[in-house]
């Protein structure tokens, strides 16, 4: 009952913000809240010592662009709800409760959500030395999705004059991971099917080489957890060094309101070490980094792993609960650990876990004790009939039970391991746990954090993760994937600890195939219409799940994978009419708001515009355990695809597998190991329609063949009937590739670039 209330509020608070979401210009409400949040946090201060009699940097003039000078703050404060709205009690169910709800407020506040508000600013200041750098930076973007948010930017002139850059022509960004990385806040959330901030892009006017672009934002952002804990550990924020942009000047700084809070932090491959001052009532922390150069190889590089970088986590601690914590103090957590002591840090974590729970929030997302979870949904379970169902069809069944949560409340890690195992443990089913670290942040002897470590259940050697919101049964995430990991018995604490390896999916298991029918517009504008069916698998379906499954109504389906009796299971039929209505109101805003980003990643995908997308139809949504790929249709119109030459029509047909890698000049030399992230199979099936009248020149250019140890690129085509069809394939063999193997991979990446640039002539018979 208490989900299903949350599921509706969260209903209806989304609905009441999509109901701003149809322009793609900024409006007068949002440009008076951006004003409004300025005045209260103005920006670009020329008080700012750091930014202040900054010149311009001539050690770089043969570089595109310098950033002068980038600054990252941070302010982490814990108040009551009337001081400022930043910890309090969950009020959202009593503004959005439906009267026939009733209980709703007091089920909120019985959960006591607690937050802690992080306030994290960045201003940053980049010299334009050419045209590229001009282009490149013309464009410029800012959040605007909570209370708080702002941003400011400026234009310095090369005579040293000042001209703001007006937000009133603010476009809403469709596609948000196409936002830079420069633009995106370290403590937000990471962006999913259900969480998607609303962004902003402005155009630049009248830059030129030589002139200096600054901006500023400033975001608040939420760390929720159930309780008032005495002791809090943030998320960790992972800060590297060099970036595609040398950097003269860059710095971190921390400020915290008393003596509660401390930082503990792992700076690696030569990165500074923070240090600490005392400023009035507050602490500060400041990370200071000069003269660093641009990163060398900035494609298929696993950052964290290969480049100077520091990590941080602010901790809040009372006196009276500092005696436990992961490591023993700052120093400890920068040295290096083994797995031994790894695994006898972790027993303690798993076999101790009320002392866990009442010193920190590791069993985030949960609304009551371990014990007092499983007990419930184990309820759940035998009401159902699943508890006399085989092992394996309750193992499964627990597992979708569990993601019915976190698909609405995130769970860490931890908590699901530790529910997930409780619930095998009731049916006295063997299983062990293992744990490793996300191969994008860390390796386990580098962990600093106890976010860092992601907790696994074994089961009958196959491994059951954190579901968040999609994963299936014995799915695991690319970050694990072929991971290092260490595994324990669940139920004995005495039993050893062994090293492991969990698998890595390979190219037969990692796949995507796209099938096209493509035909000429009938239209003047010589368009060309297109039919997509994609069919994705494995870890290649996992990174495009989220924009897949975003602003459709996937989750209404989802009680069947656990025999529940329905989405809105718990209220009463005037209830349940309320709620389908609302939902119903929400469906219809996301179909809007699923064409015009649908719309913005086809335009990103190809290159080209889309004239008219037409529809788009999940059709498969890969969270069922028997049907685990996913499968979607959508059909749109691709301009600037074709061009004539007198009767003869030259058709771009190789850019329909989309935008391909080119390899610059200065990429042919490479200083640092390749990841790929993972192994994988990309299929294209093209079927191109010839009008009638029209034969088809220029097919041996589309014929490759390009085929190594690390990867290959094949193509085919030929006529059949009416039709050019068209096959292509694409593999990636491994995830990790040597320096030395860099040539085999630059062979099929170029393959694939010169096919999508290949054009055929359809001349008239």
């Amino acid at each position: 009952m208490v989900k299903t209330i949350k599921i509706f509020i969260c209903i209806i608070v989304t609905l009441i913000a999509l109901e701003q979401a149809h322009s793609q210009r900024i409006n007068k409400r949002e440009l008076d809240l951006l004003t409004k949040n300025l005045d209260a946090h103005p920006l670009l201060l020329e008080t700012d010592a750091d930014f202040k009699d900054l010149k311009k940097n001539s050690r770089w003039e043969s570089e595109s662009a310098i950033i002068l000078c980038k600054k990252t703050g941070f302010e982490f404060d814990k108040k009551g709800l009337s001081a400022g709205k930043r910890i309090g009690r969950n009020i959202w169910a009593a503004i959005f409760a439906i009267p026939t709800l009733g209980t709703s407020f007091i089920m909120a506040n019985a959960n006591n959500d607690t937050r802690i508000l992080i306030e994290e600013t960045e201003r940053c200041k980049i010299q334009l030395n050419d045209k590229f750098a001009v282009e490149q930076y013309a464009i410029l973007y800012f959040r605007l999705s909570f209370e708080g948010d702002a941003f400011a930017a400026q234009v310095i002139k090369k005579d040293g004059s000042k001209q703001k850059v007006d937000l009133s022509n603010s476009a809403r960004v469709a596609d948000l991971k196409s936002i830079p990385t420069l633009f995106r806040s370290y403590t937000d959330n990471r962006l999913s099917s259900a969480y998607r901030p609303e962004y902003f892009k402005i155009a630049v006017p009248d830059l030129e080489e030589g002139d200096i672009i600054e901006y500023e934002f400033v975001n608040f952002n939420n760390s929720q957890y159930s309780y008032n804990p005495k002791y809090k550990e943030f998320d960790p924020v992972y800060y590297l060094c060099n970036r595609e942009l040398p950097v003269a000047k860059q710095i971190i700084e921390i400020a915290t309101k008393d003596d509660k809070y401390y930082i503990g932090y792992k700076n690696l491959k030569g990165a500074p070490a923070f240090t600490q001052t005392n400023n009035k009532d507050e602490k500060v922390y400041r990370w200071e980094d000069n003269d660093r150069e641009k990163i060398t190889d900035t494609r298929y590089v696993n950052e964290l792993m290969e480049l100077p970088s520091i990590k941080f986590q602010v901790v809040y601690a009372r006196n009276s609960s500092k005696g436990f914590v992961w490591f023993k103090d700052e120093n400890d957590m920068k040295r290096e650990m083994s797995n031994e002591e790894l695994a006898q840090k972790a027993k303690l974590f798993w076999f101790e876990p009320d002392r866990v729970q009442s010193t920190g929030d590791y069993t985030a997302g949960l609304k009551a004790s371990i014990n007092a979870t499983v007990k419930s949904m184990y309820k759940t379970l035998k009401k159902s009939g699943i508890t006399e169902t085989t092992e394996d069809d309750y193992v499964r069944k627990a597992y979708y039970l569990i993601r019915a949560q976190t698909l609405y409340n995130s769970w860490s890690d931890f908590a699901f391991a530790k529910v997930f195992s409780g619930l095998l443990n009731e049916k006295r089913i063997g299983h062990d746990i293992v744990l490793s670290a996300s191969n994008e942040k860390s390796t386990l002897s580098n962990i600093a954090f106890t976010q860092e470590i992601s907790w696994a259940v074994k089961y009958k050697n196959k491994y059951y993760c954190n579901p968040y919101e999609h994963l299936n049964p014995e799915e695991l995430p690319g970050f694990l994937s072929g991971n290092y990991g260490i595994r324990f018995s669940n139920d004995n604490e005495k039993a050893p600890a062994v090293d492991e390896v969990l698998p890595l999916l390979d190219t037969s298991a990692n796949l995507v195939t796209t099938t096209i029918k493509a035909a000429l517009d009938t239209g003047a504008a010589m368009n060309l219409t297109i039919e997509k069916n994609v069919e994705a698998r494995g870890l290649a379906k996992d990174v495009i799940n989220e924009d897949v499954l975003a602003y459709t109504p996937f989750m209404e389906s989802d009680y069947k994978n656990y025999d529940g009796s329905g989405m809105w299971e718990g209220l009463n039929s005037a209830q349940e009419e309320k709620a389908s209505s609302v939902f119903a109101d929400e469906k219809k805003q996301w179909k809007h708001e699923k064409i015009k980003m649908m719309k913005s990643l086809a335009e990103s995908e190809y290159g080209h515009d889309v004239d008219k997308y037409g529809s788009f139809r999940l059709l498969q949504d890969g969270r069922e355990y028997k049907k685990k790929d996913l499968k979607y249709a959508e059909s749109f119109t691709l301009s600037e695809m074709t061009a004539t030459a007198g009767d003869d029509k030259i058709i771009s047909i190789g850019g329909l597998i989309g935008r391909q890698t080119k390899i610059k000049k200065e990429e042919l030399k490479r200083t640092l190991p390749i990841d790929v992230s993972y192994p994988r199979t990309l299929t294209w099936n093209l079927i191109f329609s010839l009008p009638p009248g029209f034969t088809a020149k220029g097919l041996s250019n589309l014929t490759k063949n390009i085929n190594n140890s690390c990867g290959a690129f094949t193509s085919t085509a030929k006529i059949e009937g009416n039709n050019l069809v068209i096959n292509a394939k694409k593999i990636y063999r491994s995830k990790n590739y040597s320096i030395e193997q860099w040539p085999q991979i630059i062979e099929m990446l170029q393959a694939a670039y010169d096919f999508s640039q290949t054009k055929i002539i359809l001349q008239r018979q």
